[in-house]
């Protein structure tokens, strides 16, 4: 809040839109719900993306943007920061992930940046080595150009202190207390029986988020247990069909679930939820799935192992055998298992609520918008 009484305007840059389907737009997406009473906030959006989001407490402003997924991000960055240029005014910009980071300086002409990284874009499998190392170059514009940086994961944050010599303020992602609904429409079209089958969810499904180890290791588990996974398998069709292929008929493929509640119906009837990434920044699916009580067996990689500490099930990441040896230890000791996700549930929502971490980013703000 400005002296005069005024509120701080800020702009968010750097996502694909909102609501969110996951990733990044998860993060702005708790951020500008809790603080909306506070600041006066405009999110950029892709016009096709949010073409039927209409909210009430914050301002989207779409833009066209074009197609493909090379050109997609980066028009869409560099039409919004742009627009923010030339045809609006606000106190602060906050940029959201590093493949947008090339935009910073020219929105530092005129504005204070904050910039954040939700995890080493480069890494992810779809990118071919000319992208990689532009998405690099982007990275290091971000962490050179912006007033204050910013990083979801503890992990990371450290690596990227190490990385460009300067500070890094770790502030985690958040979640909401999670509620469910059963859809008996939906439990009945796929055949769906409570505690007889594994989940697995993403938002955007690629090679990353490690489907194919779960079907892997499923393969070898008995014939009366279930596989369901849940997300966007448009987003990359040859692993799609690559993960037809290895599925059998206890497999069931569900298409991305915009309801949350409908979604966290389905992972609160699991018997157990699977979270195989290779790669992530922090995770808001697996705080969401830890904060509903279900029993997890998770890769072990720092970025969920810094979260959920002791507290759940770690497979050796990109390990399939390890994997299905992990699911059938967590069968063998399943009321255990259960009594953990219970306790587990309350220290995750004590400890990572959305209402407590956005206080971080207001006070952030203020700071920076001085």
């Amino acid at each position: 809040m400005k002296d005069n009484g005024k509120k701080t305007k800020i702009a968010f840059l750097g996502i694909k839109g909102l609501p969110s389907k996951g990733g990044a737009e998860r993060v702005v997406e708790g951020i500008v719900d809790n603080l909306a009473d506070d600041f006066d906030i405009s999110v950029y959006c892709s016009r096709s993306y949010s073409a039927d989001y209409h909210p009430e407490h914050i301002r989207l402003i779409r833009l066209r943007n074009l197609k493909g997924k090379h050109l997609y991000s980066f028009s869409l960055s560099l039409m919004s920061a742009l627009h923010a240029l030339f045809c609006r005014r606000f106190d602060l910009v906050h940029v959201h992930n590093t493949d947008s980071g090339f935009i910073v300086p020219l929105l530092r002409l005129k504005y204070k940046v904050i910039g954040t990284s939700h995890g080493f874009a480069y890494q992810r499998e779809k990118w071919s080595g000319m992208v990689k190392g532009l998405l690099k170059l982007s990275e290091r514009i971000l962490f050179a150009s912006a007033n204050a940086t910013t990083c979801v994961s503890k992990s990371l944050t450290q690596e990227l202190i190490g990385v460009y010599k300067k500070d890094v303020l770790f502030i985690p992602n958040g979640i909401d207390k999670p509620t469910s609904v059963e859809d008996p429409d939906l439990f009945k079209k796929y055949g769906l029986r409570d505690k007889d089958y594994l989940c697995f969810a993403a938002g955007r499904v690629d090679p990353t988020k490690g489907c194919h180890l779960l079907l892997t290791a499923a393969a070898e588990l008995s014939k009366n247990i279930h596989v369901v996974a849940i997300g966007d398998f448009s987003h990359k069709k040859d692993y799609t069909q690559q993960l037809h292929k290895m599925a059998d008929e206890r497999v069931a493929f569900l298409p991305f679930i915009a309801d949350k509640k409908v979604l966290f119906g389905i992972i609160k009837n699991a018997k157990l939820f699977v979270f195989p990434s290779t790669v992530e920044a922090m995770s808001i699916m697996l705080m969401e799935v830890a904060a509903l009580g279900v029993p997890i067996v998770c890769s072990d990689i720092p970025e969920n192992t810094t979260v959920l500490e002791d507290k759940t099930t770690y497979f050796k990441s990109g390990d399939a055998t390890d994997l299905k040896e992990k699911i059938e230890l967590c069968f063998t000791e399943y009321e255990d298992q259960l009594a953990n996700a219970r306790a587990t549930k309350g220290w995750v929502l004590e400890n990572y609520n959305w209402k407590n971490i956005a206080k971080k980013y207001k006070n952030l703000y203020n700071d920076i918008a001085i």
